[in-house]
């Protein structure tokens, strides 16, 4: 995953387990989003809330969601929220699953246990190169 714009809002503490701790898919998990559980819930930073947002710390003013956003809302369980996800909403999102990935999350099954890691945009952006060009390869190999 790469850190979105609202990482900076947890807590550090929040930040160290999110990433060291395995989470388990839970059994709300389809197309429209992976909920995630198991993990330590998740700290914001404290801060006044903005006109417009809830009074939950993981709350912001409604924004637009791009495909593999992953919100924490009330900080307890991470949820990536997947192709036919809605489109925009007031939930912090900590991070976003990268592009190559998310076919992957795709295929997660209910109790299959998964760790989010790090990585930088140049990262993800290599990724998705070469998943691309392993799809390229396997359509030569099976044309339609």
């Amino acid at each position: 995953m790469v850190p979105g714009l609202y990482y900076e809002r947890l807590s550090e503490a929040a930040k160290a387990s999110f990433f060291a701790e395995p989470w388990t898919v839970g059994s709300e998990a389809d197309r429209i989003g992976y909920r995630f559980k198991g993990g330590s819930a998740l700290s914001f930073q404290p801060r006044e809330q903005p006109f417009g947002a809830g009074s939950d710390p993981s709350n912001i003013v409604d924004s637009c969601y791009p495909i593999g956003s992953i919100q924490v809302p009330a900080g307890l369980e991470p949820i990536v929220l997947h192709r036919d996800a809605v489109s925009g909403g007031g939930y912090a999102m900590i991070g976003t699953v990268i592009s190559a990935d998310l076919d992957l999350i795709g295929q997660m099954q209910p109790n299959q246990k998964a760790r989010f890691v790090a990585v930088t945009l140049e990262e993800a952006l290599e990724a998705r190169r070469s998943y691309k060009k392993k799809l390229s390869c396997l359509s030569k190999l099976f044309p339609s």
